[in-house]
């Protein structure tokens, strides 16, 4: 029997849409355990979603059949998801990869790390998620002939982030279906720029640019509308010595980062906003050791 952790993650960061993440000290957890006579799931808490649309499950269950064991028996229990649903904070792509090295166990370990991510990378349909969270810390990642290609950003330890996480979900279809199809010449250029400074201020803690370095036109601009309260969490953002802020993911979690040490009044200035929907704000850690197992017996 093992225990997989698999961290949350925040994609984009702004400018680096779909290929570039972050993996956060939230974590989907669960146990699984061989067993030759039958397929269980069992849940420590509340049941949250189906067998059948259970991203755990779907992972594992892809692989056995990849090995040709579909008729594989395991005992799953999904214990402690830390990892709100449909948040822009990487529930899914936590789930996948969960599943995916459940089922690595399962068959005795025939999966690389990178075998691993380049399954997750076909599941989920893109790099950005799955990448830190087998990985963790900041990484850049794309895909080349059906390969994943990546390389992983320490990120400053003298930042921190403000997470800010309402009630309602944002579906990730809903938000890509808000984006335009094609985009002008200077939109792309913008974003460049901005990808440019972003990845140079991470690795040289030079944060002169940063703020600037998470502005983007290709996918912020159309989501913002589709997050109440937004506005409200940006006028605070702004009241505060901000190192920039992003749409997390697809939305509809917010990050700002800050410096270590800097004086928040952040819940004074949250308490004063008429907001439409409740929010929950926490500062949470960069996750720096991705994907964790551990054998139990």
């Amino acid at each position: 029997m093992v225990r997989i952790k698999v961290p949350a993650t925040t994609a984009n960061l702004g400018p680096g849409f779909d290929c570039l993440g972050m993996a956060l000290e939230l974590f989907q957890t669960i146990t699984i355990e061989k067993n030759e006579s039958e397929k269980k799931v069992l849940w420590t808490d509340e049941k949250l979603v189906e067998d059948k649309d259970n991203y755990v499950i779907q992972a594992i269950e892809f692989v056995l059949e990849k090995f040709n064991h579909s008729t594989m028996g395991y005992s799953l229990v999904m214990e402690d998801t830390q990892i709100p649903v449909s948040r822009g904070l990487g529930s899914s792509a936590a789930a996948l990869v969960a599943g995916l090295y459940a089922a690595n166990y399962l068959l005795d370990y025939p999966l690389s790390q990178h075998d691993i991510l380049n399954y997750a990378n076909q599941l989920e349909g893109h790099p950005d998620n799955v990448a830190p969270a087998i990985l963790g810390n900041v990484v850049l990642a794309t895909t080349i002939d059906h390969q994943t290609i990546y390389s992983q950003i320490e990120f400053p330890q003298e930042l921190e982030l403000l997470v800010f996480v309402p009630n309602f979900k944002l579906s990730t279809d809903m938000a890509r279906k808000a984006l335009p199809d094609q985009y002008p010449r200077e939109k792309v250029i913008f974003n460049i720029s901005r990808m440019g400074f972003l990845v140079n201020s991470l690795i040289t803690h030079n944060f002169q640019h940063l703020k600037m370095a998470f502005e983007d036109t290709i996918h912020q601009p159309y989501r913002y509308p589709l997050i109440e309260d937004s506005q409200l969490i940006i006028n605070a953002i702004q009241q505060i010595d901000n190192l920039g802020y992003f749409i997390s993911g697809a939305g509809p979690t917010l990050i700002a980062l800050v410096r270590k040490g800097t004086v928040l009044n952040m819940k004074e200035l949250i308490n004063t906003c008429e907001f439409k929907h409740k929010w929950q704000y926490y500062s949470l850690p960069v996750n720096h050791s991705g994907t964790t197992i551990e054998v139990l017996k």
